[in-house]
């Protein structure tokens, strides 16, 4: 096993997970023709291990995979997965369950005990006091939505975590003409998510001129700023988290729609606003938000993946004495033609190679 990347010679860190290939918290392998690569943190380029340090390492690796593997992304021929600390690279189809949505089960169960512990409580009364005692002199923020009668400490929590608004700009009705400013948290239950023309979940705002209570004359948000928008009042919505009951629901829902971006899909066509929608379905629908905003970006770096590989693979099998000098000849006349004067090389020469 290699201690140095083969290109920049930069050590490769130790993992301390797998005995037959204790170098590299990056590695990529594939079980089908038994390759094994360590990858470079540093140039990113990738190493390929001695067929003689492959066996036992392969077995090691993909049994990592099937049992403790967080998926990341996968595209049709590589898929990235999480194995503690160490980023492994499969190629190859894997049947691999997506459990992509699982990772934002601990930021909800962490938003749900921070909400509930004592330094928050302390928080809210002090700031309560406050807000109280200023609305008797006249002095009150009204900015700041408490309502006093049902749930002053979740709102004031809200407030001082999310501010006031979720989106500013200018959105004109297409009905009336009136323009939308600013979208108010405490007014957002009543949005309606809604898909626009660049494929990404946007937020329908009801008009309060037109028809406030039915979703056909509305205000449409979309675009990046849309789709942040509506990300951060679900977060406002569920700001007090979620326990296991409550995951596993909204889990449940987005595994009956098949994938996060379906269960997205499904919540547009309803046509409901979040109110409506319930406790899970904004839950399951925040996971699925953020796990389409995350596959986004992270599909612009498989992608490079996948390029990469695509070139070790053909110096791989150069290695291992499976691709002919020929085939090679063949293959880069193909990509580049090289010219002799007017004239290409001959056929002659390829075949007597």
């Amino acid at each position: 096993m290699y201690e140095r990347c083969l290109f920049c010679r930069s050590p490769f860190p130790e993992n301390d997970l797998f005995p037959h290939f204790p170098r590299s918290r990056r590695i990529a392998y594939d079980p089908q023709r038994g390759r094994l690569w360590a990858v470079c943190g540093k140039c990113f380029r990738w190493s390929l291990a001695p067929i003689e340090n492959r066996d036992g390492a392969l077995y090691e690796l993909e049994k990592a995979a099937r049992d403790r593997g967080v998926p990341v992304a996968r595209t049709e021929n590589v898929a990235l997965l999480h194995v503690e600390r160490v980023l492994l690279i499969r190629i190859g189809k894997a049947e691999l369950p997506e459990t992509v949505w699982w990772r934002y089960g601990s930021e909800l169960r962490k938003r749900k005990m921070n909400f509930e512990s004592r330094a928050s409580r302390v928080t809210a009364a002090t700031f309560g006091a406050i807000q109280y005692v200023a609305e008797a002199l006249g002095f009150a923020d009204p900015d700041v939505p408490v309502d006093w009668s049902d749930t002053p400490m979740t709102d004031i929590l809200r407030w001082r975590r999310f501010g006031w608004a979720a989106w500013h700009g200018r959105e004109t009705c297409p009905y009336c003409n009136s323009t939308l400013r600013a979208l108010r948290y405490d007014l957002s239950w009543w949005s309606y998510p809604i898909l626009g023309e660049d494929g990404r979940i946007g937020l329908g705002v009801p008009c309060p001129r037109c028809d406030p209570w039915t979703p056909d004359h509305i205000y449409h948000l979309t675009g990046p700023r849309a789709e942040n928008a509506l990300r951060r009042v679900l977060a406002y919505q569920n700001i007090m988290g979620a326990n296991e009951h409550l995951l596993r629901d909204a889990t449940d829902r987005i595994e009956y729609a098949g994938s996060a971006g379906a269960f997205a899909s499904d919540a547009v066509e309803k046509r409901q606003c979040l109110w409506k929608l319930g406790t899970p379905s904004t839950v399951a629908l925040e996971i699925a938000l953020s796990e389409t905003v995350e596959q986004r970006m992270v599909d612009l770096e498989l992608g490079a993946v996948e390029y990469i590989w695509r070139q070790e693979e053909e110096l791989a099998r150069i290695i291992d004495e499976e691709l002919t000098p020929r085939e090679l000849v063949e293959r880069h006349l193909s990509r580049l033609p090289i010219r002799l004067g007017r004239r290409r090389i001959p056929k002659v020469l390829v075949d007597h190679v």
